[in-house]
């Protein structure tokens, strides 16, 4: 009994789950205008491409420690997010609202 219990909360947990997951889409590149940014490129080129972002977060590792931020970008049905480290864009993803 119990097994089939773990069962049905472990698949009830994917269900759930994956309509959440679909709405996060990730890549190399976003485009803004006519400029493009792309993971590997400085905050400055991304600040000059954007403009000043909505929010900003700050990120951290496991242990506290700083581990660089997140830049927040509203758009009509979603939010860019542009991932900073070191000064450096390397990851830039998409949650559609």
């Amino acid at each position: 009994m119990r097994l089939l219990t773990l069962v049905f909360v472990l698949i009830t947990g994917l269900i759930v789950a994956a309509p959440s997951q679909a709405r996060v889409s990730c890549s190399d590149t976003q485009r803004f205008g006519q400029s493009l940014v792309r993971v590997g490129d400085s905050e400055r080129k991304v600040i000059e491409a954007a403009g000043r972002p909505d929010l900003e977060r700050q990120l951290e590792n496991r242990q506290g420690g700083a581990a660089g931020y997140r830049m927040d970008y509203y758009t009509r049905e979603q939010t860019i997010q542009i991932y900073i480290s070191g000064g450096v864009v390397s990851r830039i993803c998409r949650v559609r609202d």
